[in-house]
């Protein structure tokens, strides 16, 4: 088994035929390894856009990349063609930091060759979940590739970030540091209609208090203080994509406002909630 840490950067274009802005893919890096994580090849090439003539001043200002450049680069259909040249034969697993490069490679196939798969993914793993589980006191918030090399001790100080090559580079150092070659395989997914589905599902927050898929025993409130249950005492209002409503512990007599989310994915509702502290009374306005 192979891995290739691969890495995209691209530039936002509006494409006329689907009217809309597009990330049109600018840049392809990457870096080829084998199972001990020793450096095979590495893969580079910039690629003249087929949407605009110009790059937007703020890719090239994180990228440092030109127009002269973009207008110098190859094709995405050859770029692409000598990416799979160049993998050649191997049974490869694909990383990349977070699944937006995925999404947007997805996307530039489905735009420029037709099809809503690539011919070369076979399997992947998202780097930055795989990295994260390893990083002390990250939480559940994704890290950028800077922000966890840097946890992990990795000296970033002469890196080019921004360029696909040089990300690619950097996102090998970060799976050294943690790299547990059985647990990354159990990690990998299979690239298989499923995954394609699960990739171009949009999440969103459910508004809909009577949507069946919400649990409504998340939408109970318990006193951080005296853990009591509290006691709604108004109707559930949905503002800015958040459920509240104000409850009442009568131990404490407070009154909080009780807010929750709920977030869907493909495969699983993610549910958040926090507390607004409102007033303290002495007869708990009377409620009872």
């Amino acid at each position: 088994m192979f891995y290739v840490i691969m890495d995209l950067e691209w530039n936002n274009s509006y494409n006329k035929i689907k009217k809309c802005f597009v990330n049109e893919i600018l840049e392809i890096g990457a870096v080829l390894v084998d199972e001990h994580l020793d450096v095979i090849d590495t893969y580079s090439v910039i690629i003249k856009s087929q949407l605009i003539k110009k790059l937007s001043g703020r890719v090239k200002n994180l990228t440092h990349i030109t127009n002269e450049d973009m207008r110098m680069g190859i094709s995405f259909h050859r770029a692409f063609a000598e990416f799979e040249k160049w993998i050649g034969n191997r049974d490869c697993i694909f990383l990349s930091w977070g699944n937006s490069d995925i999404r947007v490679l997805v996307d530039n196939f489905d735009m420029f060759c037709g099809t809503k798969k690539v011919p070369f993914l076979t399997q992947y793993v998202d780097l930055q979940k795989y990295c994260q589980d390893f990083i002390v006191n990250v939480g559940t918030q994704q890290i950028g590739l800077v922000n966890a090399a840097t946890e992990m001790g990795i000296d970033v100080s002469n890196c080019n970030f921004h360029r696909a090559l040089e990300d690619s580079l950097l996102g090998l150092r970060c799976l050294k540091k943690c790299y547990n070659r059985d647990h990354l395989h159990n990690l990998a997914v299979i690239c298989d209609d499923s995954f394609y589905k699960k990739l171009s599902f949009k999440a969103s927050y459910i508004t809909n208090i009577n949507n069946p898929k919400i649990d409504k025993s998340k939408m109970k409130c318990d006193c951080d203080i005296c853990s009591a249950p509290m006691k709604r005492m108004s109707d559930w209002k949905c503002i800015n994509q958040s459920f509240s409503a104000i409850f009442l512990c009568k131990n404490c007599e407070r009154l909080v406002t009780f807010h929750v989310k709920f977030k869907e994915y493909y495969d699983r509702i993610d549910v958040k909630t926090n507390v607004t502290e409102m007033k303290k009374t002495q007869d708990a306005e009377n409620e009872s």
